[in-house]
């Protein structure tokens, strides 16, 4: 009984390595697609949202206890800052998609009528730390941290808020 489960055991783990080669031999010879207009496979599309959730998750914890209720003033100046760095990318207030940030692989998120699933930690993280192989920059070093605290308020409450605080562009 002994030795059929370890012969069993061994039978995984030589399978387990074999497999882990044949990737590494995939991925070594090119054959991972990696073009941007091309759709990506169902592990892709399944593993790297997992991954980046995480990895935000991870990043963001502790960092909820800095933030702040922000005033109307926030709120506007978080406005003005998504007008001009956001929204090229992640859509206009009036509600126009941006076809630049639908051609980013991943595509930057639309947010703008569909808000973020990300509480406020997490997309002060995001902003100003950025996400590597998304397009999404990291703005510590051209935004002041609290103009990220602003900015992230205001993409947090995007949806909620009042009509005649946000005002669409021309």
């Amino acid at each position: 009984m002994k030795q059929f489960f370890y012969g069993g055991l061994s039978a995984l783990a030589g399978a387990l390595v074999i497999a882990m080669l044949a990737g590494l031999a995939i991925v070594k010879a090119g054959l991972v697609p990696i073009n941007a207009d091309q759709a990506p496979s169902n592990l892709e599309r399944r593993l790297l949202p997992t991954v980046v959730r995480a990895s935000v998750a991870r990043g963001s914890s502790g960092q909820g206890a800095g933030l702040i209720a922000p005033s109307d003033d926030d709120l506007a100046a978080g406005m003005e800052i998504y007008k001009q760095m956001c929204a090229q990318c992640h859509g206009q207030l009036s509600g126009r998609p941006s076809v630049l940030g639908a051609s980013f692989y991943p595509p930057a998120p639309q947010l703008p009528g569909h808000g973020t699933g990300y509480n406020e930690a997490e997309v002060f993280w995001i902003v100003k730390h950025g996400v590597r192989n998304t397009s999404m920059p990291a703005w510590r070093n051209l935004l002041s941290d609290e103009n990220i605290q602003q900015v992230t308020a205001f993409i947090t409450r995007i949806d909620s808020l009042q009509p005649n605080r946000v005002t669409s562009e021309k």
